[in-house]
């Protein structure tokens, strides 16, 4: 249809589809500067409680290993930075296919 989607997924399913459509899917791998920033930025959001935080921080740790089986990786050090290199990014991987 000539149309194309894009998906915020956690990585277990990013790298599903990965798998099953391989041409088709440029797989980016979003990484906080650390783990220690990661914490600070969802402290500062103050929309979860310690107790999520803390979960999605040993969530992240694990993700953080499966990082080198996406196409690209972004560091996320300045938001519009990474925004930027995202849509690069998604830019020419549409243009090329």
């Amino acid at each position: 249809m000539g149309k194309n989607v894009i998906f915020d997924i956690d990585v277990a399913g990013g790298l599903r589809i990965k798998k099953k459509f391989p041409q088709e899917t440029l797989a980016v791998f979003v990484k906080p500067p650390s783990i220690d920033e990661l914490k600070i930025r969802l402290k500062k959001r103050s929309t979860e409680s310690d107790e999520k935080i803390n979960m999605r921080i040993a969530k992240a740790s694990v993700e953080l290993a499966t990082a080198p089986q996406f196409d690209v990786i972004i560091k996320n050090y300045d938001l519009d930075v990474a925004k930027a290199e995202a849509c690069d990014l998604v830019r020419e991987f549409v243009t090329n296919h």
